[in-house]
């Protein structure tokens, strides 16, 4: 396990410190094309960035206990490179902004590990969300404490 946690170290990331997620592309994300489909690479975003919360102390649980989620409201994914059945990879993210109010910004980045190469870059904005009404609403101090920028 230690090797796997230095040679994702070793890897050349767009910023330091990323919370980091392991994938192996399995038959099922495969399409016609022979190659992951798009859609499962958002997957894996939202996997990452799920886990991400939960390691800050905010579970799915939490937010419908407290009653307001971040939800996504804008996503932009570069695909830079396939990726194809039992390639392992890495996502990593990062959260760039948060305005402490209604919105944040999460940052991505999957590294192959085969070659080290990155093969996606992508981004998504999130707003604080009131679950029961579907509205806007300002982050709780929780959020506020959990959602911090790592990216300076």
């Amino acid at each position: 396990m230690e090797s796997i946690k230095e040679n994702i170290d070793q890897l050349i990331w767009d910023y330091p410190n990323p919370f980091t997620v392991s994938i192996k592309v399995s038959n099922n994300e495969i399409d016609q094309l022979g190659h992951a489909n798009n859609q499962v690479y958002l997957d894996w975003m939202m996997k990452a960035a799920y886990e991400h919360s939960e390691s800050l102390g905010l579970s799915v649980n939490d937010c419908l206990s407290i009653g307001v989620a971040m939800v996504a409201k804008r996503h932009e994914i570069n695909y830079l490179s396939a990726t194809f059945i039992n390639d392992n990879l890495i996502v990593g993210t990062w959260i760039a902004t948060n305005d402490n109010r209604f919105r944040s910004m999460r940052k991505y980045q999957i590294i192959r590990m085969d070659d080290q190469k990155t093969i996606l870059r992508a981004e998504t904005d999130w707003v604080s969300l009131n679950i029961k009404n579907g509205k806007p609403q300002r982050m709780p101090d929780e959020f506020i404490r959990c959602y911090q920028p790592t990216i300076t």
